[in-house]
């Protein structure tokens, strides 16, 4: 009888360990990303466009489902005649964990407010979101 308690416990916990460590790494495999690209109007100065930059990177620290933040300038801004192009600008990258976080980060307050923001000074926005490993 002994034996057989031992035997089940083992088999118990040996499932708990494998659904935790299956769990776990299921949870960072696949991460949302959310791809912006700016193309600015022509007179948007290039302080005003380093204060989106700067104001963009900023909620990280404001959105607490963004897990990780990049972008900026295409690395030929602003040498090549930087606004009469035909050419996005700055990019940026957000990574959240899924689309309900997704939705979370598009209706948080302060992403709302920075995109009432920043909207006048774009000319054009691109956005594309998927799923990475």
């Amino acid at each position: 009888m002994k034996y057989l308690r031992k035997i089940f416990l083992l088999v118990f916990f040996s499932g708990i360990v494998a659904f935790l460590i299956i769990g776990a790494s299921a949870g960072h495999s696949a991460r949302l990303r959310h791809v912006v690209a700016f193309k600015f109007k022509p007179g948007v100065s290039i302080e005003q466009m380093q204060k989106v930059s700067r104001d963009f990177h900023a909620l990280e620290d404001k959105v607490p489902q963004i897990i990780e933040f990049e972008g900026g300038a295409d690395i030929k801004f602003p040498e090549e005649g930087r606004l009469n192009e035909k050419k996005y600008t700055h990019c940026f990258i957000v990574t959240v964990k899924d689309e309900k976080d997704l939705a979370a980060y598009g209706s948080h307050p302060d992403h709302k407010a920075f995109s009432r923001y920043v909207d006048p000074l774009l000319e054009e926005v691109m956005v594309l979101d998927y799923y990475s490993n």
